[in-house]
């Protein structure tokens, strides 16, 4: 869709801590929890619940449970920056 992908994924454990620095990250969740921990936060997304994390904004996700089920809208170029983080 123009520059940007949706994708589906089912996602089964946390990813790493990391952030985007030349694009914003959508999540809706389709099938269970969706955790999207900040640095100071966590968001806890629905089935129908949106979250937009803007770019540069250090973070990780990871399922409440067995596995979530989302759909995630991002820049068909998106970079991903890995980060060490203390809040494991």
């Amino acid at each position: 869709m123009n520059d940007h992908v949706v994708r589906l994924s089912v996602m089964t454990e946390s990813y790493h801590w990391h952030y985007h620095p030349n694009s914003d990250e959508t999540f809706m969740t389709i099938e269970g929890t969706l955790l999207i921990d900040l640095e100071t936060k966590t968001i806890e997304l629905l089935p129908g619940q949106l979250f937009t994390i803007p770019k540069n904004v250090v973070h990780r996700t990871r399922p409440k449970g067995a596995r979530s089920v989302n759909i995630t809208m991002e820049h068909s170029q998106l970079k991903t920056v890995i980060t060490e983080s203390e809040l494991d």
